[in-house]
């Protein structure tokens, strides 16, 4: 069964796959993912039973401080102080920083992306615990780890039980980067599998490091196809793809050559966020996107749109969508499953999980959460690529099967 699943998910792609090569450190990190029922997010677990939601283009981990006790200060003049102006959110303005006791601490901010509202306080440092797959040492704890501290109201419309947000761009003070050389010795990688929303029970896993990643009996390095993460010097805490093209039933829809370059500003690209919902286009880019979409399921009847669903499809029993490919550079092809590219509203209506980002979009796509739900992406920051499976359950396979505990 091990091999037959490996094979089948290789076979699915037509282009270029990539197999990790094992001299990578067995030494990883790895906790349960779980979605949450009342915002659109998903979490982990730090410190044994702490929940943070995991931002993906959050510069350094942030956390509530609600027991007014003293921290440790960074000092304004440290080079750590340097580093959080250098991946402050583009959203918010410079924090002033404070005097306690007589020395500068260093003041850094937030933000919060669904209400936007931006929070500065206190940049402080403290002991971090997250749990391990080694028997001998099922939870470790890392000292001195940096982190916004937020002792006033913050993500006040987040769930019960969510204590902060786990920042993890690519910056030198993410929460993934912390756990590297010199305190750890893990790669420069993180992995992700967020589950379905199927059940609220299902569960996914992140792996902080490089593996080995344990679905059932298999190593799923070997089921990942790589492509290039690019930089954008004006948009530092965001992964950037290379993205050539989007084809709906084997046709690439016809856009304008330079859709998805960056302009002069930084703005425009292809990103990756775990706070969009859906895959977001901008609106030159949806248009076209929908018309071939259209065009591809002309057969099948149509129903009333579902908020911010706009192309809604009536599901039968032996419901066939079009074949929908993200073509990645390189030739790398990322081939959306149906329930990825389809989000089921009720027993009898899909509709098409792809929104209309409007002609001021700041990126011209974003690839958003239903499209890498029950799928491994890893970010190779180390190496400056991006990984990816095909939908595990295309090979029967989910999240929930990944190995979380010891």
């Amino acid at each position: 069964m091990e091999k037959s699943l490996v094979v089948l998910c290789l076979l699915l792609f037509s282009a270029y796959s990539y197999v990790s090569a094992h001299n990578y450190s067995p030494k990883t990190l790895v906790s349960t993912v779980s979605k949450n029922t009342i915002l659109p997010i998903f979490t982990f677990t730090l410190n044994k039973n702490q929940e943070f939601f995991i931002h993906i283009g959050g510069p350094y981990l942030v956390r509530k401080c609600n027991d007014g006790l003293p921290r440790p200060i960074v000092p304004c003049d440290s080079p750590v102080c340097a580093l959080t102006r250098g991946v402050s959110p583009h959203q918010c303005p410079l924090p002033t920083n404070t005097v306690i006791n007589g020395v500068c601490a260093c003041q850094a901010t937030a933000f919060e992306p669904f209400q936007r509202l931006c929070n500065s306080d206190q940049f402080t440092y403290g002991d971090l615990s997250i749990s391990s797959l080694n028997p001998i040492s099922p939870s470790v704890t890392v000292n001195n780890v940096y982190y916004l501290c937020i002792p006033k109201p913050f993500l006040v419309d987040f769930p019960p039980g969510v204590f902060g947000l786990a920042g993890l761009a690519p910056t030198a003070l993410a929460t993934w980067n912390q756990l590297t050389r010199p305190r750890l010795g893990l790669e420069k990688k993180f992995a992700l599998c967020l589950p379905s929303d199927e059940s609220p029970l299902n569960k996914g896993a992140i792996y902080f490091g490089g593996g080995p990643y344990k679905l059932r009996n298999i190593d799923a390095r070997s089921m990942l196809s790589y492509t290039r993460l690019i930089r954008n010097p004006r948009k530092l805490n965001n992964y950037f793809l290379g993205l050539k093209g989007i084809s709906v039933n084997g046709k690439r829809i016809l856009l304008a050559p330079n859709a998805f370059d960056f302009d002069r500003n930084g703005d425009g690209g292809v990103t990756l966020s775990t706070v969009f919902p859906f895959t977001t286009l901008r609106s030159d880019i949806y248009k076209v996107f929908i018309e071939a979409f259209a065009k591809a399921t002309s057969d099948i009847p149509r129903v009333i749109s579902t908020t911010p669903l706009e192309f809604c499809l009536k599901s039968t029993t032996n419901f066939q969508v079009p074949r929908i490919d993200l073509e990645l550079a390189a030739g790398v092809i990322w081939k959306v499953s149906p329930a990825n590219a389809m989000k089921k509203v009720s027993d009898d209506v899909a509709c098409l999980a792809f929104v209309n980002g409007g002609d001021a979009a700041a990126q011209a796509v974003v690839i958003g959460l239903h499209q890498m739900e029950n799928t491994l992406v890893e970010f190779d920051v180390g190496r400056s690529a991006f990984g990816f499976s095909c939908s595990l359950g295309l090979v029967n396979a989910s999240c929930g099967d990944f190995q979380t505990r010891p």
